[in-house]
């Protein structure tokens, strides 16, 4: 692993822009950036579920970003937007990608989404791969890193996969989850709640006979929704199988492209689990780099719409291609 010692992200000149919540917070309720042209597709999935997938082409171009959204985010936030509008005005083309249920249309089978659900990306880069494009580069954020890393580590790499890019992504997630029990978090612990739990009462009602109103009711963490709904539903003994079974951190060794992890030193979100510099991980094509700041998702730049993540992440792909 190559460890990236000094970062170049410097946040604005503002004390406000170095606490680590105000930082997280500002990017991602405050900060608008418009949608771009999105031409939405519906893709069907093998298991009789779909995706929705919204893509803004460039023509005359084979080369193709993948963006992978967040927990309970969208192909349409703030920090999807002005990703895909960096790459797309330097001849990018752009598939961004709701996971099951995001997107606005909840989907039609019993299980949402987890963060191993890796053969929803896999589908994703297939037909990626079935509309020609032959240089793909993957860029998820927080969860949508999660997958990310997950696929390029448990599945078959297409040898179209040029490289891939990660913010603000846990990597064990075990410590993860007490993240959300500190009360400096309830805030984020609510906000995710509300959305997901709003999702499974929808689910309930569609399929009564496998959602438990009683424990749906019971539900006041991501402890009790994994282990009464996530960990049941897709076959995990529990939640530490689940965790155990879906941390990026076990096999960021079998990752066989140039892949960079960016992780903030103040994200409220993470665990020292989650600095690789704490690591000695044996593997040249991975790259570690630790801001100082940039909170959870942030990195605010000033002067610019744009954040400072896409345009490292254009540097990173562009400095292996």
């Amino acid at each position: 692993m190559q460890y990236i010692n000094q970062s170049s992200y410097e946040p604005p000149d503002n004390i406000i822009y170095k606490n680590a919540h105000i930082s997280t917070i500002i990017p991602g309720i405050l900060k608008k950036y418009p949608i771009p042209p999105y031409v939405r597709e519906r893709l069907e999935l093998s298991d009789g579920d779909f995706l929705l997938l919204d893509w803004w082409k460039q023509s005359n171009t084979d080369k193709l970003i993948i963006i992978s959204h967040g927990l309970e985010g969208h192909s349409r936030r703030t920090y999807v937007n002005s990703c895909a509008n960096y790459f797309h005005n330097d001849g990018y083309s752009i598939l961004a990608w709701n996971q099951r249920s995001c997107g606005g249309e909840i989907n039609r089978l019993p299980k949402l989404y987890h963060m191993g659900l890796i053969e929803d990306l896999n589908e994703v880069i297939k037909h990626a791969i079935d509309h020609g494009y032959k240089e793909i580069d993957l860029i998820g954020y927080s969860m949508g890193g999660i997958l990310s890393l997950n696929f390029l580590g448990r599945m078959h790499t297409p040898s179209c996969i040029k490289a891939c890019v990660t913010f603000s992504t846990p990597l064990d997630l075990l410590s993860n989850a007490a993240v959300f029990r500190k009360r400096s978090n309830i805030i984020y612990l609510k906000n995710f709640m509300v959305d997901f739990i709003r999702k499974l009462k929808i689910k309930q009602s569609q399929f009564p006979e496998i959602f438990d109103e009683k424990k749906l009711r019971d539900i006041k963490s991501f402890d009790e929704l994994d282990d009464f709904f996530t960990a049941p539903l897709f076959g995990f003994k529990n939640k530490e199988d689940y965790y155990k079974k879906n941390s990026p951190l076990f096999i960021l060794n079998e990752i066989t492209i140039p892949t960079l992890i960016v992780n903030a030193e103040n994200d409220p979100f993470l665990t020292p689990e989650s600095f690789l510099n704490n690591f000695d991980i044996p593997n040249h094509n991975l790259y570690f780099e630790k801001p100082k700041f940039g909170g959870h998702v942030g990195f605010s730049l000033k002067d610019t719409s744009y954040s400072w993540a896409e345009i490292r992440a254009k540097q990173f792909i562009e400095s292996i291609s």
